[in-house]
């Protein structure tokens, strides 16, 4: 007995009226097995598709990652050269706020320096030189000579620091370095200023002015015969001859020490300087000056007179050093 055959399904293609007709046997199984198969593959496709994206997202992503770490320690290290170059810039502001300050005060200090010079640069001459009694605890030529040899080289020396700038610029000094410059240059104005002064206060108490406008002398310090014994007595001063009522000058600074009247002296003043020194002026008509008061060289105390045991209109006028007394003629200084 014969097996019955499956059915098959057929496929018939038609290309045309006049053309033949194809005809396509196909099995049950193979009509769902090739639906199935195209399926499968199509799935396949997706799949492998769907794993290639997957891998390169991945990839895609790592490189992204590598790139953000990359930009992230770049963006910090940028960040740290902000934060650096930041603080840099506060420091030199400071810096210069400094030094703007110390130029200031160089400048107060130039300024005071040639002050001082201008009043006293020509105070000094070499004229005004003259030999002292022989102590130590008194002003020497070489001190006076000294003043005005300083005073001259500090009046060359100022405008050094208005070339610091230039300086600076020419030679590349940094901040510090031309602030450290300012802070010498200041320590060292200051420093001459002082010392200036001081010598200036010393000068300025050493008794070397005239007390008189008159020049003229009567008498010298020493032995000579008194006029009215004819004895030889010592004369602890100078007799500076002067018209009645001529102004009489401190020869220093110093403090009024003493005022009144003598029955030899007539009208005196006495005045201390320093150095263990004082000048005394006796014979006045007037006194203008009291105990205590601070004088300046130059400055008025009285008037010429004839009080006190005297022959004539004059100022006796004596230097005491270290309460004994100094021939005025070494102090004084001879003007011509």
């Amino acid at each position: 007995m014969k097996q019955a055959r499956k059915p098959k399904w057929s496929f018939v293609v038609m290309r045309g009226a006049d053309k033949t007709v194809k005809q396509f046997h196909v099995s049950k199984r193979s009509v769902f097995a090739a639906p199935t198969a195209i399926i499968l593959a199509v799935s396949g496709c997706i799949a492998g598709l769907q794993f290639k994206s997957a891998y390169e997202l991945r990839h895609l992503e790592a490189q992204l990652a590598e790139q953000d770490a990359y930009f992230a320690q770049t963006v910090s290290v940028k960040d740290e050269a902000i934060v650096s170059l930041q603080q840099e810039i506060v420091q030199l502001s400071h810096q210069a706020q400094e030094l703007e300050t110390k130029v200031g005060e160089l400048q107060e200090l130039e300024q005071k320096l040639q002050q001082f010079i201008a009043k006293y640069g020509n105070a000094i001459s070499p004229s005004s030189t003259r030999s002292t009694p022989a102590d130590d605890n008194k002003p020497s030529v070489q001190i006076l000579s000294a003043m005005k040899t300083d005073a001259a080289i500090d009046a060359e020396n100022h405008h050094t620091s208005k070339q610091f700038a230039l300086l600076a610029q020419s030679t590349g000094l940094e901040l510090e370095t031309l602030t450290a410059m300012v802070d010498t240059m200041e320590y060292t104005m200051a420093q001459t200023l002082r010392l200036a002064h001081d010598k200036r206060t010393t000068v300025d108490a050493y008794p070397s002015s005239w007390p008189t406008s008159s020049k003229q002398l009567t008498s010298g310090f020493g032995y000579r015969s008194d006029p009215f014994t004819g004895r030889t007595t010592f004369h602890a001063g100078i007799d500076i001859a002067g018209k009645l009522g001529d102004p009489i000058f401190s020869a220093a600074d110093g403090t009024v020490a003493e005022t009144g009247y003598d029955s030899e002296l007539g009208w005196y003043v006495i005045i201390d300087h320093l150095g263990d020194l004082q000048s005394e002026y006796m014979h006045l008509s007037q006194i203008e000056a009291k105990k205590g008061d601070i004088v300046v060289r130059g400055e008025k105390i009285g008037l010429l007179g004839t009080s006190g045991r005297s022959t004539g209109p004059h100022l006796h006028f004596q230097i005491m050093q270290k309460n004994k007394p100094a021939n005025p003629l070494k102090f004084l200084v001879m003007e011509s």
